[in-house]
């Protein structure tokens, strides 16, 4: 992308992406659903700001760490379709990267929904 495109052309970019990210890549739609339930749990609990900014960085991570992921894939299958051992373990690499960062998330969502969600059923009991 040439450096001398506007703003407004950059994101444009950048949203088509994400778009083109959700339409053909399965993950995606195995974070999605967690990441709404995540969102309407904390909406339900009316979790303080600190907790939403927390969250809202797991879920940010989450995301950002497949789209990592899958601009690494596509690449590969431009640069060098065929199937080399050494790429295959960058893939895998790249995709326990996902999966470290997706297990330190649902940590993360257990910390901070955790105590809230408890006060609630400790209060209907």
């Amino acid at each position: 992308m040439p450096r001398d495109l506007p703003w407004q052309r950059k994101f444009a970019v950048a949203i088509s992406g994400l778009i083109w990210s959700f339409r053909h890549e399965t993950s995606f739609w195995v974070h999605l659903p967690i990441a709404l339930a995540v969102i309407s749990i904390a909406a339900w609990l009316n979790v303080d700001p600190w907790r939403w900014t927390v969250l809202v960085m797991a879920i940010g991570m989450v995301v950002s760490a497949e789209l990592f992921n899958t601009s690494i894939e596509q690449l590969v299958k431009v640069i060098h379709p065929e199937h080399d051992q050494r790429i295959g373990q960058a893939l895998n690499a790249a995709a326990g990267a996902v999966l470290i960062v997706s297990l330190a998330a649902v940590v993360v969502g257990l910390i901070v929904l955790g105590s809230p969600l408890w006060d609630v059923i400790a209060a209907k009991s």
